[in-house]
């Protein structure tokens, strides 16, 4: 059923009564991987109107209880029962509706069917199950093969719901992200979410052998055993409700029947903070399968965690031989090599990772589409949980600023990367931050064959042929044309190296001098010195030019800040502007420079995206500060009080961000959650509780003088909803009773 916190339904018009499930049948055999969220279709039409119209419209919705008929059934008669109960705005107008029908469907990943629950009120209810190719199914299944369904239904539906990002950028966007979805926290209900809980944990085990149907991430070629969804659904459950015991039981069953569950052991036991029992299990993985890349991935990043580089480099040398077809074990490879300062073998190994281009992050994505746009939707605002500075921001605010976004700012390549290729240019900045520009320009001359030397190397392969003579062949391009390595080295006509200056510097100096003897000695060594070089992949090529291109404008931002400290101006930003000079030298790894950007953005409005960045500073300053005081570096009251600012701000934040995603009817963000529980881990529940009560206490309301005052409405409640009914239930790490 709906909880009782959810006081507005978003909702999207349809062409007519149904037509969403026409359109949802239609796109079933195109549906990848975990398939979208669930959809509600709702057909209503209003009371005492002289004509009684029935119109239809739908919904998304994640965290629902797809288990059985029954639990549908009730959640569509609790949305019937809220919808009719009291007048409803509907585009500004009031209207009272009369709802006497509700369908609700859900997609079952593992056998690629839609299961799909009529609610017709009073009384009658219709069950369908529609197959990939758009047939109804359901008088050909046995009573065994349907419940078969159901968990596997349900199962699908919690995994959507803990994977889906809550921190992309154009989440809660008119027009960008998927906004007519409500987000109910499933594990957040009292003992019905503990029942849930052991549903899921009990349906994982069935299905964990079926787990590669859903398929996985970017990092993996391909779904594995122990690299799908489904593993990805468990882990974070787990990391959520903390129960690891309950986890360890059902992998030590499963580890009988596939020795390989061995690298998910000792995953949770990290979780579980029990570093010694997993060491052993990890050690003993390792004698039993020496080529057991996940064993070999987990171990490299627990090495490096513990700051020995040296150790890691051949584990994660092993790993890339033990799969080289993972992006993820190249990527541990290069990290290795960047830690250990060698930047030449870096670039070589990021040049030899293996791309993903056809699959993203998992994300909801709209399957319905909305022919008149943002016209069609209809989005209520909340009131039950309010907070003046983030639930009174405006999109007129936000719309002023894009039209009048600085050019400089606008459409920034790197913004744009997914997949493994965003991965990859996080490595990148990894190593330029380690370098400079200048140093990583010589890095990449060394390693890799620029166009300069490969004309020359054209020439003389000409000459050579001539002279019938025949060249060896370059590393790594035996099998390419000369038109297909020109095209890689120099894609578009300012893409080769030579055009890439610093961004200091924009024109070279006329004065240069050319040394002629070191020009000679270059010449008489350079056939050697060629071969061993490498062709640059052409999207690593790509690569480095929108690092240019970030580093370019971080520069001239930071040119022009000083110089308006220099001239006591003041240095005028708009909120999104600050908010891409953040996003950039975030990229950068530049994060204190990125948060004071992200923290001017936030004077001027609230932002959802500068509020979960600025907090992720926090955190890292957090971390910091515990390092130093571990190592005996910290005064013992500086540690205390900064630690306490530190967590005051980073409490702060959370309660934003929760209200932020309250108001587009969203009560379940994973990431938040457990920042939540990481934070109780350290204050304790009752210093948190107590806090939330001293900050956040009710405000009076609109009053005549202030009519866009909104208040503090809910916020205590909602604080106390969690810990009642989440921190307390699962008895989390320090959870006070």
């Amino acid at each position: 059923m709906l909880p009782p916190s959810i006081a507005s339904i978003p909702e999207a018009r349809e062409d007519y009564p149904g037509s969403s499930l026409v359109e949802r049948t239609a796109r079933l055999l195109t549906i990848p991987d975990l398939g979208p969220g669930d959809l509600c279709n709702i057909h209503k039409y209003q009371l005492n109107s002289k004509k009684e119209t029935e119109i239809g419209t739908f919904l998304y919705f994640t965290g629902v209880d797809t288990s059985n008929v029954a639990s549908i059934a009730a959640h569509l008669q609790s949305l019937a029962n809220l919808m009719t109960s009291k007048s409803q705005y509907w585009f500004g107008d009031k209207k009272h509706w009369k709802v006497p029908e509700l369908s609700y469907c859900s997609y079952n990943a593992f056998s690629k069917v839609d299961m799909r629950v009529t609610v017709h009120i009073p009384g009658k209810l219709d069950v369908v199950v529609v197959n990939y190719d758009g047939k109804l199914i359901q008088d050909k299944l046995s009573s065994e093969e349907l419940d078969r369904f159901w968990l596997e239904t349900f199962v699908c539906g919690i995994v959507r719901a803990v994977l889906e990002s809550d921190d992309d950028p154009d989440t809660n966007k008119v027009g960008g992200g998927l906004v007519e979805v409500r987000k109910i926290n499933p594990f957040n209900n009292g003992i019905v979410s503990k029942e849930l809980l052991n549903n899921f944990l009990q349906g994982f085990e069935e299905l964990f052998f079926q787990g590669y149907k859903l398929g996985c991430t970017v990092d993996f070629p391909q779904p594995t055993l122990i690299n799908n969804y489904l593993v990805d659904g468990f882990m974070k459950v787990i990391e959520l409700t903390q129960t690891y015991d309950q986890a360890l039981e059902i992998l030590e069953r499963l580890q009988k029947e596939e020795p390989s569950v061995i690298s998910l052991i000792a995953q949770v036991l990290l979780l579980k903070q029990d570093e010694v029992e997993a060491v052993k299990v990890m050690n003993e993985g390792i004698t039993q399968n020496k080529r057991d890349v996940n064993l070999l991935i987990l171990q490299t990043e627990y090495v490096l965690e513990k700051k020995k580089p040296e150790l890691a480099l051949e584990l994660a040398k092993q790993a890339v031989k033990s799969s080289p077809s993972d992006f993820k074990a190249w990527s541990i490879l290069v990290k290795c090599y960047i830690r250990l300062g060698d930047f030449e073998n870096a670039l070589l190994t990021l040049n030899s990772c293996p791309m993903n281009s056809h699959r993203e992050k998992y994300q909801l994505k709209r399957i319905v589409p909305l022919k008149n746009g943002s016209e069609d939707l209809h989005l209520p605002s909340p009131t039950d949980v309010t907070l003046d500075e983030v639930s009174n921001l405006q999109s007129n605010e936000i719309s002023y600023e894009q039209r009048n976004l600085d050019a400089q700012l606008t459409n920034l390549p790197a913004t744009n990367l997914k997949s493994t290729y965003a991965k990859a240019y996080d490595l990148l900045t990894d190593i330029v931050v380690k370098t400079g520009w200048e140093a990583l320009l010589k890095y990449r001359a060394k390693v890799f064959v620029m166009e300069e030397e490969y004309r020359k190397d054209i020439r003389g392969s000409v000459s050579s042929a001539n002279n019938g003579t025949t060249k060896e062949p370059l590393n790594g391009a035996e099998n390419l044309t000369v038109a297909e390595t020109t095209e890689t080295v120099n894609e578009e006509d300012n893409s080769s190296t030579m055009a890439i200056k610093s961004p200091q510097k924009e024109n070279f100096d006329d004065s240069t001098t050319v040394d002629i003897d070191a020009v000679t000695t270059e010449a008489v060594s350079f056939e050697d010195e060629f071969k061993r070089k490498r062709l640059c992949e052409r999207w690593l090529d790509n690569l480095f030019m929108l690092l240019y291109e970030d580093l370019r404008v971080y520069t001239m931002w930071q040119a022009e800040s000083l110089h308006f400290q220099a001239q006591q101006m003041e240095y005028k930003k708009t909120t999104l502007e600050w908010e891409i000079l953040g996003s950039i030298a975030y990229r950068l790894k530049h994060f204190k420079e990125g948060s004071i950007a992200f923290s001017n953005a936030l004077s001027g409005r609230f932002s959802p995206q500068s509020q979960r960045e600025i907090m992720r500073y926090y955190v890292m300053e957090r971390s910091k500060l515990l390092t130093k005081s571990s190592s005996g570096a910290s005064n013992i009251h500086n540690y205390t009080k900064l630690m306490n600012q530190l967590n005051e701000k980073i409490l702060d934040s959370i309660i934003k961000l929760l209200v932020w995603n309250h108001r587009w009817y969203s009560d379940f963000s994973p990431g938040l959650l457990l920042s939540l529980s990481d934070l109780v881990a350290w204050e304790g529940s009752i210093k948190i509780q107590s806090s939330v009560r001293a900050l956040y206490s009710e405000s009076t309301g609109v009053t005549s003088s202030d009519k866009d005052h909104i208040g503090n409405h809910g916020i205590i409640d909602m604080m106390d909803d969690l810990d009642v009914d989440y921190i307390k239930l699962y008895k989390l790490s320090n959870a006070d009773e």
